[in-house]
């Protein structure tokens, strides 16, 4: 990775925080980013989404979002954090602002996750760029440990590696991108009657 990424906020889905699975993921993304950039790590299980949140978001370079598989849905604490962002759509903060997505799961369900929350992202205004996601699951870490000519056909751990490649890539660009009206006055009012 060249070093032009200069900050990039990794947001752990997970309700088990720094403890499980995604936390273990994520260190071994800050190994494969190294120096290259500052990594900053939000625990979403254990933070809370106000002004100091929405800086972090606004002065990332790009944001990596990890969750697991929870019946056929990304965690709970995303869930709660992309309601909360609500009001950030198609703001300067995060209008084309690349994006990787990494879900774990265990067996299935987890590509429909990764892809749902893509399209998630990019209306609320991220970019989201090519080859910028992939699932891991427990199914196909216990597959790649024997020796199988179809090894290629799972994502594997060391496909991370391309992804932040191809995510500093799209740091790198310079877009002046429209964006749709939004009503910025009170995405939560009551409107059934």
């Amino acid at each position: 990775m060249a070093d032009s990424i200069k900050n990039l906020l990794v947001l752990n889905g997970s309700p088990s925080g720094d403890q499980g699975n995604c936390a273990t993921l994520i260190k071994y993304l800050q190994k494969l980013v190294g120096k290259k950039a500052h990594v900053e790590v939000v625990h979403l299980a254990k933070s809370t989404y106000g002004a100091s949140f929405k800086k972090k978001i606004e002065k990332s370079s790009g944001v990596i979002f990890v969750s697991g598989t929870y019946w056929d849905s990304w965690g709970s604490p995303m869930q709660k954090l992309l309601e909360q962002m609500t009001e950030l759509e198609a703001t300067p903060a995060i209008m084309g602002k690349p994006c990787a997505v990494f879900i774990l799961m265990h067996s299935v369900g987890g590509k429909s996750v990764l892809s749902r929350l893509q399209g998630v992202l990019s209306t609320m205004g991220f970019l989201i760029p090519p080859m910028s996601g992939m699932v891991y699951s427990l199914v196909s870490d216990i597959a790649l440990k024997s020796k199988s000519t179809h090894a290629n056909d799972f994502w594997q751990k060391e496909d991370a590696e391309l992804i932040l490649e191809n995510l500093q890539k799209a740091c790198e660009l310079n877009v002046a991108w429209t964006t749709w009206p939004v009503d910025k006055k009170d995405p939560r009012r009551k409107w059934l009657r």
